[in-house]
């Protein structure tokens, strides 16, 4: 029995047909299910589509003549790619298509045809954003906020499904910036070098166990193009953003290189106001501050990726990123004390002037070595990654009449901070099939991570006119960590099941050393972080999962570790904690997935229990100082589900996720007040419409629910977004027009309550605009043929 074709365009009275005959490559026994898609050369616009029958035969009716592409996929299999096929006006046999098993893959379901756009895997959701008119002329954070399930907030700080322990990848490394640093890192990092985004939930013991809210994997446009291909692109905004990138790549023979340049440019206000009532005073007192920041910056990404294959089964590469940035800051906050009556008692400000400069370095050196039987291999990886931050910041403070003339003397200081995190590591994985049907996979990663971070203070006193140090805001300390791992894992599968089992295991040292105190804090511990998936293929179009991993979060942060005091003025200074203990989560979550023609629903319940979770908990003195610090609760538990759909292939296409959570956590080791029982959900969807061949219109819309946190609440946020992109010189050249907030509902505000204070912070940047982005581009030939020695199945 013939399962139908569908044909895109019209019947005429003269039509091909596409017939064939899909097997099992070893055992020669029918596929049935199987899905065959036929598409003209370079076009994404579907021909023709059928679906194989019990026999595995199938039958493509309805094809104008031409030559066309045949692309033929199974779950469990690797795809079959026939390049080119000449139909007449009558049946084409493609006799019997034979697709090699490839059961250690973890089948996705890819819901375009060609581009794929959004991949649902059972282990990974795959965004590819390389075409989004959303993102034109942004950043990586664009990139991310046009994602479900992940958040960028106001400080640039990533997370998913709430959770700030989330590790950012680049092309699958991590860095060894700090949140906020990695954060300003990805503000300048082009949109348009960005190719897709992974979203790893629950990794296997295969990925470095690092961050409790799993991996967002940035991968990065690096493969070349037959010949020479590149691209130039230009983009500016109302709000003072101006962006230029050009990239090129070209490939002779076995050599291949992809380099490319990018300069930003950024000028953004922010403002920032602080209500805060002192309940452990009596009567009561209150504290009202009014900031205005602005941030100038400008930067330049240099990026290199070079490839070369040495015969057929080993292949060299040489990976380089490059970045600087330079920030001038002004900030400026007036302070008003206000008594029980609300009457202004007092008043003060405060300037802060600086600059900043910092430098990011990124080189890998790897090899990949596929044996002559397939799916058996072995890759080796050197890595050294490192980067400066550094720059003087001048404060002026001054006491104010209650109208508001300057009263003297000033108080003056100046501050140098430098920052200078590094990590070198070795990695190597090696794969070898088993069996048909089971594969093993091993590996070692050897990584050494160190900063070295100083903080000067220097005080004028007016006495004497003389700057002198403030002891209590200096700080010199160097941080070394050493972490050893090993891994094993089996893949197999057994009819309509994958498995896939194993464990990492972790010994790490380290060691924290305050120079300016003589104290040194050691510690050393031993890890194992087991991981497992299930995956039942129901049919084609259906499939369950249920997995299971352990990760850990390391306290490695300087501000988390650091006991000097930090001022952000003199009422809000933070203070690290060197005892802090690594967190650890074991997460489990159950999938259901469903594909249709044009469309995929994904369902993940899911149950995250964490162990020692790192909070940040805020106090206050009895002058009124405001102290954030941090420490380790009990537990935590986060439960809920995601729900994520695609849709594509016709005028509309698009993505939305959906996440709900009730987190429930035991605070009661660090105070009596500290544990909470909260429920949060957030929800996202991005949209296009297809108006013609050459425009395209998109929006994107976003909203996180307010929800109660250890300490306080955060209020709710939204994000919108607009875009519409037209093609050019078939498709070389492309205009976007980007409206940015036009709500202008980018802030933040977050209340905190405790019984000595409440306090509510309203925090708000500028980014409301219009941005202009132009891209032109060229050298665009098909690809040749060639061994990815990263297939399993090569």
């Amino acid at each position: 029995m013939f399962a139908a074709a569908f044909p895109v365009a019209a019947q005429n009275a003269t039509r091909g047909e596409i017939r064939g005959r899909v097997v099992n490559a070893a055992s020669k026994t029918p596929i049935p299910a199987a899905t065959v898609d036929v598409t003209a050369p370079g076009s994404t616009v579907s021909a023709g589509r059928a679906v194989a029958g019990a026999d595995g035969a199938f039958r493509v009716q309805g094809v104008r003549p031409g030559r066309y592409r045949v692309q033929v996929r199974a779950l469990g299999y690797k795809p079959t790619d026939i390049a080119s096929v000449d139909v007449p006006a009558a049946t084409v046999d493609l006799g019997t298509v034979a697709l090699v098993a490839a059961p250690l893959e973890l089948q996705s379901v890819a819901v375009t045809e060609k581009r794929q756009d959004v991949q649902l895997a059972p282990d990974r959701n795959s965004y590819v954003v390389r075409d989004m008119p959303t993102t034109k002329g942004g950043n990586a954070l664009d990139v991310l906020r046009n994602v479900p399930a992940v958040d960028v907030d106001i400080d640039n700080v990533v997370s998913l499904r709430g959770n700030s322990g989330v590790t950012v990848q680049i092309n699958g490394r991590p860095s060894p910036m700090k949140a906020a640093q990695l954060g300003d890192y990805l503000a300048q990092l082009s949109a348009d070098l960005v190719d897709k985004v992974e979203v790893i939930p629950n990794p296997s013991a295969r990925d470095d166990p690092t961050g409790v809210a799993g991996i967002i994997n940035i991968v990065m446009k690096q493969e070349p193009d037959a010949g020479t291909s590149g691209g130039v692109t230009v983009s500016g905004s109302t709000t003072g953003r101006a962006d230029f990138g050009a990239n090129v790549a070209m490939q002779r023979g076995a050599l291949s290189f992809y380099g490319s340049y990018g300069f930003f440019r950024d000028q953004r206000p922010r403002t920032e106001t602080l209500f805060r009532q002192n309940l452990y005073l009596n009567p009561i007192t209150y504290l009202e501050e009014a900031a205005n920041r602005t941030q100038y910056q400008r930067g330049h990404t240099l990026t290199g990726s070079t490839n070369y294959q040495i015969g057929k089964h080993d292949e060299l590469n040489l990976d380089l990123l490059f970045t600087t940035r330079i920030e001038k800051e002004s900030n400026g906050i007036v302070y008003s004390d206000e008594n029980a009556a609300r009457s202004l008692t007092g008043l003060s400000d405060r300037l802060t002037t600086g600059s900043n400069d910092r430098f990011n370095l990124e080189s890998t050196l790897g090899y990949k070595h596929a044996f002559a039987d397939k799916g058996h291999k072995f890759s080796g990886e050197a890595r050294f990654s490192g980067n400066q931050e550094s720059g003087p910041q001048d404060v002026v403070a001054r006491t104010l009449a209650l109208n508001g003339v300057p009263q003297s003397p000033y108080a003056l200081e100046n501050e140098m901070a430098l920052e200078h995190p590094r990590e070198s590591s070795l990695k190597a994985d090696y794969v070898r099939p088993l069996s048909s049907s089971v594969r093993m996979e091993t590996g070692y990663k050897g990584s050494v991570q160190q900063f070295h971070t100083t903080l000067d203070t220097q005080v004028l006193d007016n006495t004497v006119s003389v700057y002198k140090p403030d002891s209590t805001r200096i700080s010199n300390f160097t941080y070394d960590q050493l972490v050893n791992a090993a891994y094993a894992m089996l893949s197999a599968q057994h009819g309509k099941f994958q498995l896939q089992g194993g464990a990492r295991v972790e010994h790490a040292s380290t060691q924290f050393h305050l120079k300016t105190l003589n104290a040194t804090y050691d510690n050393s511990y031993n890890s194992i972080f087991p991981s497992a998936l299930v995956a039942y293929n129901i049919d084609e179009a259906y499939q369950a999962k249920l997995s299971f991993s352990t990760r850990i979060k390391r306290p490695d942060d300087t501000d988390v570790l650091d006991p000097t005091l930090h001022f952000q003025d003199p009422l809000n200074v933070s203070r690290g904690n060197p005892y802090l203990k690594p967190e650890y989560i074991r997460a489990f979550e159950l999938g259901l997935q469903r594909t249709a023609d044009r469309m995929t629903i994904q369902l993940t319940p899911f149950w995250r229990h964490t162990i020692d979770a790192v909070r940040s908990l805020r106090s206050i003195d009895s002058v009124g100082v405001a102290t954030r610090t941090y420490a380790n609760v009990s537990t935590s538990d986060s439960y809920g589900g995601d729900a994520n759909l695609a849709i594509s292939g016709g005028k509309v296409s698009g993505f939305a996720g959906a996440s709900a959570y009730r987190q429930v956590s035991d605070g009661s080791n660090v105070a009596p007040g500290l544990s909470i029982r909260t429920f949060g959900w957030r929800t996202r969807a991005n949209a296009a419409y297809h108006a013609s061949s050459t425009l395209d219109v998109q929006g994107l819309l976003s909203y996180q629910a307010a929800m109660n946190v250890e300490q306080g609440r955060n209020a709710s946020r939204t994000q919108f977004s607009l875009a519409a992109r037209q093609k050019l010189m078939q498709d070389q050249l492309s205009v976007t027009m980007r409206v940015i907030d036009p709500f202008n509902t980018s802030r933040e505000v977050n209340t905190t309550i405790d019984p000595r204070f409440y306090q509510v912070s309203d925090r708000r940047r500028a980014i409301r605009g219009l941005l202009l982005s132009v891209n032109w581009s060229f050298g665009k030939p098909e690809k040749p043929e060639k061994i990815d020695l990263s297939d399993p199945g090569a």
